[in-house]
């Protein structure tokens, strides 16, 4: 979707950007105990895909902790082609996105309209229940914008700045979002902005790595093997190809630093970094 149509479709929120708006820190607090409630609140996980394959490894590390018994009762809901406007080449994964969220993910990148009413009819009825929706942003806010808006179009008496929080970690999804869908989710939701998960030490994990030792395990694993297998097979084949040379996985190693959105919500971030991710999801089965 072009950047014109989403500020037409944002009217009225066609503000002037104020200078160095997407370096702004804006952290928010630490999730309540509870973050988010498995099972009420919805999880709705929009990923980009576009150039980085980073989100390769990010959907099937999502898909990971989602096949594992402490939170497979979680509500959730992911979108493919969350992009904004930045350039490269968009990287489909519907086999990927279909091993790790099996039905319950919609393509925003073949057809967006679509996927903003299928996201909005599920968090609709979330919120009709009482229960709060969680943006994860592993891309920009250009779909979550128009979420949003279709949303409080459905629901003009909600408070969706306590009742929808959206959770970002990378500065560089900030500027390569649409300037007004970016202050469009500002505005109108629980807008966290958290660390980085590129590095570690900083309040988030650090799933970035070019140790690529993990491989083998997962590989081998009955229950996860065919998933990390096409998040592989695919990183390999478009990584530098889809217009960015990630050089972690180019090495042969991890990065799926688009999680730590994730972990931050369900209260994981006591995981550092990919050795723990994964002896925490794999090796302890």
């Amino acid at each position: 979707m072009s950047k014109i149509r989403v500020a037409t479709m944002l009217g009225a929120l066609m503000l002037a950007v104020p200078v160095g708006f997407a370096q702004a820190a804006s952290y928010g607090p630490e999730p309540s105990v509870s973050g988010l409630l498995q099972a009420q609140d919805l999880l709705i996980a929009n990923f980009d895909s576009k150039p980085d394959v980073d989100d390769l490894q990010a959907i099937a590390a999502l898909g990971t902790i989602l096949q594992d018994k402490c939170f497979s009762d979680i509500n959730f809901l992911a979108v493919a082609g969350a992009y904004g406007v930045q350039g490269g080449e968009y990287v489909a994964a519907p086999k990927l996105f279909t091993l790790a969220f099996g039905d319950r993910w919609t393509d925003a990148h073949g057809d967006r309209d679509k996927a903003v009413k299928v996201a909005s009819k599920r968090a609709v009825e979330t919120l009709k229940s009482g229960a709060d929706v969680w943006l994860q942003e592993a891309g920009q806010s250009d779909f979550s914008a128009l979420l949003v808006q279709a949303i409080r179009a459905q629901l003009p008496e909600l408070n969706s700045k306590q009742r929808i929080h959206t959770v970002q970690h990378s500065v560089w999804n900030e500027q390569h979002s649409s300037p007004d869908a970016l202050l469009y989710v500002r505005e109108f939701t629980h807008y966290v902005k958290i660390p980085d998960g590129n590095a570690g030490g900083n309040g988030t994990p650090g799933f970035n790595t070019t140790d690529g030792s993990w491989w083998n395990a997962l590989l081998q694993d009955e229950q996860l093997s065919e998933l990390w297998h096409e998040a592989k097979r695919l990183g390999d084949k478009y990584n530098i190809d889809a217009g960015y040379d990630n050089p972690s996985i180019g090495a042969g190693g991890f990065d799926f630093s688009e999680t730590v959105e994730a972990t931050w919500m369900l209260n994981l971030n006591h995981l550092k970094d990919v050795d723990e991710f994964f002896q925490e999801f794999v090796a302890k089965k």
